[in-house]
């Protein structure tokens, strides 16, 4: 009986893990398809605009707005009840040239559905003395490999250059930076094979393991009928001498 379980156990396993690979979802590019981002500032929650976007292995420049970035109605973590106030309330009082413009301006990005992202940096930064925290352009290194459709790892560099006056003596915040996508082929490697050699190799297990169940089941059957059989005509002969 002992047996019989740790048997049950390891098919149960098997079929598990045969399940996995059957329903892992594999996301898969072609050259030029567009790569969507998730902006996350110290204010909002943001998503890119399709120009905003990489292309997948394909080198492209981009420019952001900062007044994007500071959009309240951009905020995917608003009803767009609230979306649509705040957007009034904004138009209403926002000014590029206002004392606004001190204001600490942060942000990360997110790709391939959250999979891959870069840290957060500074797009503008009052505090720093001399004033030089102005985002000018920001390059954003894919690594990625070609026959699968899949990046690998995302690596950023940050070039600043020293924030304008608005004339009054105050640094503004610069209206916009440049973004730079740069895509680094790797070396191909074939996963397809890989995944369909472990599919076989699950699924070879599976049958084996179902095979032993049904054998052993079958033998156990046999013994009981054997040993009822054996009981019963011991049972008829003491009878009979009876």
């Amino acid at each position: 009986m002992e047996a019989s379980r740790k048997k049950h156990k390891h098919i149960i396993f098997a079929i598990a893990l045969l399940v996995l690979c059957l329903l892992m979802p594999v996301q898969s590019y072609r050259i030029g398809d567009a790569v969507g981002i998730i902006i996350r500032t110290n204010k909002h929650k943001l998503e890119a605009y399709r120009h905003q976007m990489p292309r997948f292995g394909v080198s492209t420049k981009t420019k952001i707005e900062t007044q994007f970035l500071l959009d309240a109605e951009n905020d995917l973590k608003l009803a767009d009840d609230i979306r649509l106030a705040r957007q009034s309330q904004n138009n209403n009082h926002r000014n590029y040239d206002d004392g606004k413009q001190a204001e600490l301006l942060r942000m990360s990005m997110q790709f391939d559905e959250g999979f891959h992202h870069i840290s957060t940096i500074d797009v503008y930064n009052p505090s720093q003395r001399p004033s030089r925290k102005a985002l000018d352009t920001l390059i954003i290194k894919f690594v990625y490999s070609a026959s699968d459709g899949s990046i690998h790892s995302v690596q950023q560099e940050m070039r600043y250059r020293d924030s304008q006056s608005n004339g009054g003596g105050l640094n503004t915040m610069p209206k916009s930076f440049n973004v730079e996508y740069v895509w680094i082929e790797e070396a191909d490697v074939d996963l397809e094979s890989g995944v369909f050699t472990l599919f076989a190799a699950v699924l070879l297990v599976a049958v084996l393991g179902m095979f032993d169940i049904c054998c052993g089941s079958g033998s156990e059957d046999n013994g009981g009928t054997y040993k009822a059989k054996k009981e019963s005509s011991t049972t008829d002969g003491l009878a009979k001498r009876l």
